[in-house]
């Protein structure tokens, strides 16, 4: 099963380099890569107004951020779920019943710049996909990738606040209600972590 998190593009790693070694045979959107002094660079992204700091405990454990119910709303019978690491943070795998793909979402505490890195990775010329989308909840967002455009393929990361994103990724196959638009998918699987993270805070 492929994992579009685990083959990682360190981005943004320094200010001049960009990690591109990948291990074994699955493929995988990048995702931003860990930071310690992200100050020096400017601030393309927006703002986030409305910081959530009550996602420690689904950092560590993201298959705990969502119910299943809310997975299968809106895309089908989930049949199992996995945990991916990666350079920036953990994962949760939600695999559909019926071959039908999957999805991950998790936060990605390794990268403190947040969805900025996102906007310097594009500024980079790194991107091959780079679209601001509409704010989801109220916090800023982009859909992304680095080559790995596909059907059924989406990669949505949500600025929860400016040090950390909320990153969703699809990989849908034939039989999925979601296959048309993915990244609807992913906007809605978003919306519900941040609805829930509102209602707890």
């Amino acid at each position: 099963m492929r994992i579009r998190i685990v083959c990682q593009l360190a981005l943004i790693s320094t200010a001049a380099a960009l990690l591109t070694g990948c291990g074994g045979s699955t493929s995988g959107q990048p995702s931003p890569a860990a930071s310690s002094s992200p100050g020096a660079e400017p601030m393309l992204a927006p703002k986030v107004s409305q910081p959530l700091t009550n996602t420690a405990p689904y950092v560590t454990d993201p298959c705990s951020a969502l119910p299943i119910s809310e997975i299968e709303k809106v895309g089908g019978k989930v049949k199992g779920t996995s945990i991916a690491e990666s350079i920036v943070g953990k994962s949760c795998q939600w695999t559909f019943d019926g071959s039908t793909g999957n999805v991950s979402g998790g936060f990605y505490a390794g990268n403190k710049r947040g969805l900025n890195s996102l906007y310097l990775e594009n500024q980079a010329g790194r991107l091959s996909t780079f679209q601001p989308h509409a704010p989801v909840e109220g916090y800023p967002a982009v859909v992304y990738s680095a080559g790995d455009e596909g059907a059924g393929s989406c990669a949505l990361a949500v600025g929860v606040r400016d040090d950390l994103t909320y990153t969703v990724n699809t990989q849908l196959r034939t039989g999925n209600p979601a296959l048309a638009d993915p990244c609807k998918m992913a906007e809605q699987i978003a919306a519900a972590e941040i609805t829930r993270l509102k209602a707890a805070s």
